[in-house]
């Protein structure tokens, strides 16, 4: 039990120290510590990209509506872009006045 699970927290990236868990009946407390950080590090990692998905939706809303219908290579940059270039391109498009103008800078 004790090898699965330390195979299983090492998949999913879990940063414990695996080398101190021996035995799940010895290491109890140790084991609840590293889960209940685990579940938080995966809250706060979902809440993340809840909010990439959510900038990458309100630019592409306040893009269709200032520029009209999308290009697909518009969605495509959106699907690719990080955290900083949503919010570059957030500013961009206040002042833009053409598709290229926002991405290109």
């Amino acid at each position: 039990m004790t090898r699965w699970l330390k195979r299983h927290l090492q998949w999913l990236g879990a940063e414990i120290n695996l080398e101190r868990l021996n035995s799940v009946v010895e290491d109890k407390e140790m084991l609840a510590e590293n889960l209940e950080n685990w579940a938080k590090k995966e809250r706060l990692e979902g809440r993340q990209e809840g909010e990439v998905i959510g900038q990458r939706h309100i630019l592409q809303r306040q893009l269709g509506l200032k520029f009209g219908e999308l290009p697909a290579w518009v969605q495509q940059r959106l699907n690719e872009a990080t955290t900083e270039q949503l919010e570059d391109w957030s500013a961009f498009i206040l002042t833009a006045n053409s598709l290229d103008e926002v991405f290109r800078r």
